[in-house]
């Protein structure tokens, strides 16, 4: 691969990392605020607000996303050399 189809994949994985984590958090809150919803209609309750959903990733946050990718990658850790100790 290239190091421009490196760059387009980190940028992909970090969009799709970021989506399924916005969907994640958004599904999430509306799903406890329908059980809230029907909740308070068992109880005749006042209905709770709806939640602030989170935000879309920006492209700013996926380029950001994606550094951090690449900066995992790019620094491959390694083992450090065990020196042989001698003893007399």
């Amino acid at each position: 691969m290239t190091p421009f189809e490196i760059r387009l994949d980190l940028l992909k994985m970090a969009k799709d990392l970021m989506t399924e984590d916005f969907q994640a958090q958004r599904d999430k809150l509306i799903k406890d605020w329908q059980v809230k919803v029907e909740v308070a209609k068992l109880n005749g309750t006042a209905i709770p607000d709806h939640p602030v959903l989170p935000s879309y990733p920006t492209d700013h946050d996926i380029i950001a996303k994606a550094q951090n990718l690449n900066g995992f990658v790019s620094n491959i850790e390694t083992k450090p050399k065990q020196t042989k100790t001698t003893t007399n």
